[in-house]
């Protein structure tokens, strides 16, 4: 990765990816609410406050009512695109996500829309230690493995485009020789059955 111009601070940009159809939920898990605010805006409320910029939500299922949600959300740093093949998993959603980044971006912040426990906080310690070491990628590190939410430099994004189906950033940071792991325990929770929307 090109290092950033001396005295400019590397630019972290936001892939949430929200385009998943939630058919073990039966409800798009997108919309559903937490403290009277949908998950969506709350995912992009943290990366907001933990500095990212811009915002590219990935949508899908119920494309139409979350361009909306996110047209409400205000600013002008954060938009939605269109996955038509989400169907085909979170390969093709996070490869979408990435070519919609500009130039000037050094590094993708990768969000899910179903981690409702990870805040602003949780993003900025990821942040931080990503900065500190802005060559490898960044990772959270949960139930005893790295996973999303990650920061995936942009030296690293040509990779992503091998992935296939279901698969998201954790293969790729499984598969990373080098990574930077920081301990976060609120992403291990995520909204994926009925189950877990009363545990919510």
């Amino acid at each position: 990765m090109p290092k950033p111009a001396a005295g400019r601070r590397a630019r972290i940009a936001c892939v949430l990816l929200a385009a998943g159809g939630s058919s073990r939920l039966g409800r798009p898990k997108q919309l559903v609410r937490r403290r009277a605010r949908p998950l969506t805006l709350h995912a992009l409320d943290a990366a907001r406050a933990a500095g990212a910029a811009p915002l590219i939500v990935v949508v899908g299922a119920d494309g139409l009512r979350l361009r909306a949600l996110v047209r409400r959300s205000g600013g002008i740093a954060v938009r939605a695109v269109a996955n038509p093949r989400w169907r085909e998993g979170l390969a093709k959603s996070l490869q979408v996500g990435l070519a919609a980044l500009p130039r000037g971006v050094d590094a993708a912040l990768v969000l899910l829309v179903d981690q409702p426990d990870v805040d602003a906080r949780a993003l900025r310690r990821l942040c931080d230690a990503w900065r500190r070491q802005p060559g490898v990628a960044a990772a959270a590190y949960y139930e005893r493995r790295p996973g999303v939410p990650a920061i995936l430099p942009r030296k690293t994004w040509s990779s992503v485009r091998g992935l296939h189906g279901d698969v998201g950033a954790r293969a790729l940071l499984r598969a990373s020789a080098k990574l930077t792991l920081v301990s976060m325990p609120e992403a291990a929770f995520d909204v994926d059955t009925p189950a877990d929307l009363a545990r919510l």
